[in-house]
């Protein structure tokens, strides 16, 4: 409310995507609990999955949280405009024709990165802890989008435990093709928690840096407004208004 009667559009819906942010954590961190009290190595892959895709989605956020609250945005108009800014605009790349190129959202963050120092230090630490996701040693992102998209993600301790058989094709003693190639990441359940591990502690720092650096406060949201570490400038829109009622839903 009181970003809203300041005027902080941005930081008034950064608020609600960092709490949807802290909400997928929760769920995340959840399915990562229970699946270590599991004794049934099912019910234990099943929520060891939970928890990856969870905490994998969690890296959504951020830059959504980070478009609007230091203005990259420009007006919305409707909720089915702020829906496409949410799909089209908060993201690194956007198709022209038959290539990929920069949204302005991050031509603007390259703008500010050459121009302002609070930004350049600001998007150094960011991008330390959101590329976290991808660590070539404790990176959930792959598995996340083999389990959602492609398959072939099971634990070795399943494969052992149903005796799978791998089966080969051999052509003039060459491998034609095996079964083994169907399953891409086969890591250990010791391997999947290690990683799941280091991935809740990087995501518990980087919220409370987050939270920090946009609202000053990492317990609690306060609402009362903190100056901008930098702004891009792009958001003009002024929310015109005598009063502000909540509306029950």
């Amino acid at each position: 409310m009181e970003y809203l009667s300041t005027n902080d559009l941005g930081r008034a819906i950064a608020v609600y995507k960092f709490y949807d942010m802290s909400n997928s954590y929760n769920a995340a961190e959840f399915s990562f609990e229970e699946a270590q009290k599991q004794t049934n190595i099912y019910k234990k892959f099943y929520f060891l999955k939970e928890a990856i895709i969870g905490f994998n989605s969690c890296y959504d956020y951020p830059l959504q949280i980070i478009y609007f609250a230091f203005d990259f945005f420009e007006k919305i108009t409707s909720g089915e405009e702020y829906k496409k800014v949410l799909k089209d605009k908060c993201k690194k790349d956007e198709r022209k024709g038959n290539t990929f190129q920069k949204t302005v959202f991050f031509e603007d963050i390259d703008r500010l990165k050459q121009t302002n120092n609070n930004a350049k230090e600001f998007f150094k630490e960011f991008d330390n802890y959101i590329n976290f996701a991808s660590n070539p040693d404790y990176g959930i992102r792959q598995w996340a989008n083999n389990i959602k998209h492609q398959g072939g993600f099971v634990a070795s301790d399943i494969l052992k435990h149903d005796k799978v058989a791998y089966v080969e094709c051999l052509q003039d003693d060459l491998l034609t093709f095996t079964t083994e190639w169907l399953y891409p990441h086969t890591p250990t359940f010791d391997d999947i928690i290690t990683r799941l591990e280091k991935q809740k502690n990087n995501l518990t720092n980087f919220m409370d840096w987050l939270g920090d650096s946009i609202f000053g406060n990492t317990q609690i949201i306060d609402f009362k407004s903190k100056p901008k570490l930098f702004s891009a400038g792009r958001c003009t829109q002024h929310i015109k208004s005598s009063i502000i009622i909540p509306r029950t839903i």
